[in-house]
């Protein structure tokens, strides 16, 4: 994996005390196990600390807000539209329609 990410082995092993999301695989005297995810994890990670500038911990914080789901924290939509929406939208549609009549 080194090689592929291009970054030296000490580096690849201490974001993966940083990171615990990284699955490494480490098996009884074999090689370690990386799946895509954990590639794609750790070029994201070197993009954050070498292009963005972050800090471990920022880049840390980043990438938790990008695992957060999108709509997790916003209220639902029948909270923002309320209650009856449709038919709300369906009485303006129709005086929008009569009044185009007129």
């Amino acid at each position: 994996m080194c090689d592929l990410v291009k970054l030296q082995p000490y580096v690849l092993r201490s974001w993966e005390s940083e990171f615990p999301d990284l699955g490494v695989a480490k098996t009884q005297g074999g090689p370690r196990v990386y799946r895509r995810t954990d590639v794609e994890q750790v070029l994201r990670i070197k993009h954050l600390l070498l292009v963005e500038g972050l800090t471990l911990a920022g880049a840390r914080r980043k990438l938790d807000d990008e695992a957060t789901p999108v709509g997790a924290e916003q209220p639902a939509m029948a909270e923002l539209v309320g209650k009856n929406a449709r038919e709300r939208l369906t009485a303006v549609k129709a005086r929008v329609a009569v009044d185009s009549w007129i």
